[in-house]
């Protein structure tokens, strides 16, 4: 999700360069660290596996995801430019609940945790702002979990297109109905009452021929 302008300060990318250029010291660490680029469908880091690093996005988009027993995808959250995307706790090195798949190409900074350590005991002001960017996040994610317990289908939906509306036309159908836990007929039904689609067609039953 793109956060609102005054929720989190070095949650934007134009706070996080500027934080950046106001250390000499960590601005040459920034670029330093490694870019990488993964193609579509690239997996960055699988369920189950200890997380070490965080991703800023440069470009591209990526889905977090949660994989049941049963093989049953279901999308947590979509990243575009300017996000950071990583799993478990920063900088604790945990192994991931979900697994983070890129749906476009995508080029990224990729920050170690090791090194986001070093930062911490090398620039203790940027604290502060490390710990702002944690909490927001908390309550990105309390908000996701309240908007799928309360609101209906169709509120949720319109809770992304409000939220995240900018992502819409950058994404399957059948990845935003998982992410609103619902089947993509059942999208296709909303977007129709909501006269973004035309109804789905009905199945017409066919009606056996009589024979002589």
């Amino acid at each position: 999700m793109t956060p609102p302008a005054s929720a989190c300060t070095v949650c934007q990318p134009t706070a996080l360069e500027a934080l950046v250029r106001s250390e000499p010291a960590l601005a040459a660490q920034w670029q330093a660290l490694p870019r990488r680029h993964f193609a579509a469908s690239a997996v960055l880091l699988r369920s189950g596996e200890t997380c070490t690093r965080a991703w800023l996005v440069e470009s591209g988009l990526v889905r977090l995801y949660y994989l049941s027993d049963q093989g049953t995808e279901r999308n947590r959250s979509f990243h575009m430019e300017g996000n950071w995307v990583g799993g478990g706790m920063p900088p604790l090195a945990l192994p991931s609940p979900y697994t983070i798949e890129a749906l476009e190409p995508v080029q990224a900074v990729e920050l170690g945790y090791a090194t986001l350590q070093d930062w911490h005991h090398r620039f203790p002001h940027i604290q502060a702002l490390l710990n702002e960017a944690m909490g927001y996040l908390f309550t990105q994610h309390a908000r996701r979990e309240s908007d799928l317990l309360g609101l209906s289908p169709e509120a949720r939906y319109r809770s992304f297109l409000a939220d995240q509306g900018n992502l819409a036309e950058r994404l399957p159908q059948h990845h935003v109905a998982s992410y609103l836990g619902i089947s993509a007929v059942s999208l296709s039904r909303i977007r129709a009452r909501l006269g973004m689609v035309a109804a789905p067609a009905t199945p017409r039953l066919k009606v056996p021929v009589a024979t002589r």
